[in-house]
């Protein structure tokens, strides 16, 4: 299996068939559908849920875990080939996953004065959630995580941010609670909410366990942004971090601290095991120089 098959099959699913994804490698359909067909063959899966004449085509669910892995891997290889390819110019990408937080202006800032040094230095930023973070940052798609504490730090060098979040709850600016200086959990425990599903999946927001148990959790998100959309459509409640949704008359939204309050402690990581790259080591470089 080479890196050219994989490229291959991921034109296949982001096309949605075999002739669409011939027509965009320039290749005949004959070719290309008996490559997909030895790449089943040699991994002992099928991946394709084929329709009429194979012109429609779904992924099954080992193609799914297949087409997830098949992206990683092009990208690292593309990262590779960029690698080395750099000058002894502090020159390249810093590849950056992020939980969302107001700590990231430092990230910027340092991104910023890192920029100003080395003007061939540019960032690629991947907004998720806490476990999908720690995820790309061990499969090597990036180069720093900004995670949300606890996390397992075993693995992980890591550098403290300042300050500390506060939990909330965003609600409609027309909501019975919006009047009120907080929310308490005896108001908490009852109120349909939308969470992040890495809190689910980790629990790992700091002072999760001061929560009342269990929540009436109506819905889960990845970021808060759309998830506010569904707030400000009366969907219910998200429990979601300071200065993450937009507030205000126009917004429709209003956000309340938590009542006894819990901060949020955020941490810049990186892998122990991995050496960094000259521009991921010019930026954190700036990084320590803003928050030590």
């Amino acid at each position: 299996m080479d890196i050219r098959l994989l490229r291959h099959f991921v034109a296949v699913v982001q096309e949605e068939g075999i002739s669409a994804a011939a027509d965009a490698l320039r290749m005949s359909q004959p070719a290309l559908s008996r490559q997909m067909k030895e790449l089943e063959k040699d991994l002992g899966v099928r991946l394709f849920d084929r329709g009429n004449r194979g012109r429609t085509i779904s992924l099954t669910k080992e193609g799914q875990v297949f087409y997830r892995r098949a992206r990683q891997i092009i990208e690292l290889a593309d990262r590779a080939r960029a690698e080395v390819h750099m000058h002894d110019e502090v020159e390249g990408v810093v590849h950056i996953t992020a939980a969302q937080t107001s700590a990231m202006d430092y990230v910027g800032r340092a991104a910023a004065q890192t920029r100003l040094l080395y003007p061939h230095v540019s960032f690629d930023l991947h907004d998720d959630n806490g476990p999908n973070n720690v995820e790309r940052l061990n499969n090597g798609l990036a180069d720093f995580a900004v995670v949300v504490q606890p996390t397992d730090m075993a693995r992980f060098d890591h550098l403290a941010l300042p300050g500390q979040d506060r939990l909330g709850v965003g609600m409609r600016a027309d909501d019975p609670l919006a009047g009120r200086a907080g929310v308490t959990n005896e108001l908490l425990k009852d109120m349909p909410l939308i969470v992040s599903s890495g809190t689910i999946e980790r629990r790992d927001l700091s002072g999760w366990y001061a929560l009342p148990a269990p929540l009436n959790i109506v819905g889960t998100m990845n970021l808060p942004f759309n998830a506010s959309r569904f707030v400000r459509e009366g969907f219910g409640y998200i429990l979601t971090l300071d200065h993450l949704i937009e507030e205000g008359e126009d917004a429709g939204l209003v956000w309340k601290p938590l009542e006894p309050e819990l901060r949020i402690r955020v941490s810049v990581i990186w892998r122990k095991d991995r050496e960094l790259s000259r521009a991921s080591q010019a930026f954190l470089q700036q990084l320590r120089a803003i928050v030590l």
